[in-house]
């Protein structure tokens, strides 16, 4: 019987390859795939809470089932949890993601908030400057409102923003596939909106999305539409307050002529 000379060396490969560990993320990898979206080491808050020091601040057992199970923590009516979803305007969605992993993350967590030593040490970096807020110019909501209604498709044909969300602080009611945005998008802020939207890291969303991600213009003119949207929904009480006066001096004044008529 004749031997194939290319055998051994495909075998040799296969067999390295089902001897070596399989490719995994590594924490750093997956803090940036899966949760940087929404959450910084040291940046602020963002559409969630900064993470520079959690482990020090929450036990790991804790930040393991926020990471992997938030939704069942919410269920068990978590103090810490419900704090943070009626801070944040919502409940972190579950993304799949292992305890194996979430191990890995807040193993990075732990070593990206470390202090640095005395010794030798870089000095700590400056902060980064404040990115600069949106203007919500009256043609840039005009466009965020007609992609998040449909009535201008997106450019990478992702299907529109009301399919599954509403916007009740601009009237907009949408699908019931999932929450309205608009206490999500008032928690968020701006710049945590658009971490969101730039990452669409839910689990319906990141696989509607996956290739058909929004484009920098999309995102600006969506952040402006909400942004006009919350303002308009948040009117100042000091607003009131001299409309108020004026009814309430006038109504003193007639109550005055009434009563002087009485007792003439």
């Amino acid at each position: 019987m004749r031997e194939r000379p290319g055998c051994y060396p495909l075998l040799l490969i296969l067999a390295l390859f089902l001897s070596s560990p399989a490719w995994a993320d590594s924490g750093e990898e997956l803090f940036e795939k899966e949760c940087a979206g929404c959450h910084t080491i040291g940046g602020g808050d963002s559409g969630g809470p900064d993470l520079k020091g959690v482990t020090g601040k929450r036990p790991a057992d804790w930040i393991e089932r926020v990471i992997v199970e938030p939704d069942k923590l919410t269920a068990d009516k978590d103090p810490i949890q419900l704090g943070l979803v009626k801070q944040y305007g919502g409940e972190m969605p579950n993304l799949g993601i292992s305890r194996k992993d979430a191990k890995k993350i807040i193993a990075y967590l732990q070593d990206a908030s470390a202090a640095p030593s005395s010794s030798g040490a870089a000095p700590p970096a400056e902060p980064a400057p404040k990115p600069a807020e949106t203007v919500a110019t009256p043609e840039l909501v005009a466009l965020g409102r007609a992609l998040f209604t449909g009535g201008k498709p997106f450019a990478n044909g992702g299907a529109p923003c009301v399919g599954c969300h509403g916007f009740g602080y601009a009237g907009v009611p949408g699908g019931n596939l999932a929450v309205d945005l608009s206490a999500r998008a008032e928690a968020a802020g701006e710049q945590g909106l658009r971490g969101m939207l730039k990452s669409l890291n839910f689990p319906i969303m990141r696989k509607m999305y996956a290739d058909k991600p929004l484009t920098e213009e999309e995102i600006t003119a969506l952040v402006a539409f909400s942004k006009d949207a919350v303002a308009r929904n948040t009117v100042p009480a000091g607003t009131y307050y001299p409309a108020a006066g004026v009814v309430i001096f006038a109504a003193l004044i007639a109550g005055l002529t009434l009563y002087k008529r009485r007792i003439r």
